[in-house]
């Protein structure tokens, strides 16, 4: 694992991790990732310098939100931005305090300038459904 990473990927896929992770790299990020819950929480432990937090809703070991939750616990003040095919889970995500919710599949673009938004300090982003 590098140091000083600015977000943390939480994804099942493995696919979706490494298209996510170079688009972000790519974009001057620094990416860490992982496919379960219980890796996410260690690293989240482990690495207050976290920014921000891509999180699925569907994890193996985990729900998304319930990841969340954890995350508030600890008292992480990253920013989280919910991603899921499954688009009734954008209010859940958005009522826990969500930066933001993308519903699969989504414009690339939009993710990485959600993350420099809110890595950055942009102001929380609306439920961008509303614009579609």
């Amino acid at each position: 694992m590098s140091n000083g990473f600015q977000v943390l990927i939480i994804e099942d896929s493995e696919e979706m991790l490494w298209v996510i992770g170079n688009v972000l790299e790519t974009a001057g990020l620094a990416v860490e990732a992982v496919t379960n819950g219980k890796d996410a929480m260690e690293i989240i432990k482990n690495h207050p310098e976290i920014r921000l937090i891509l999180l699925n809703y569907v994890l193996p070991d985990h729900c998304g939100l319930s990841i969340f939750e954890e995350i508030k616990t600890l008292g992480c003040r990253a920013e989280v931005i919910g991603i899921s095919a499954l688009g009734e889970t954008r209010s859940a995500f958005l009522e826990k305090g969500a930066y933001a919710f993308l519903e699969k599949p989504f414009d690339i673009r939009e993710l990485v300038e959600l993350c420099r938004q809110a890595i950055n300090g942009g102001r929380r982003a609306v439920d961008l459904a509303l614009f579609k």
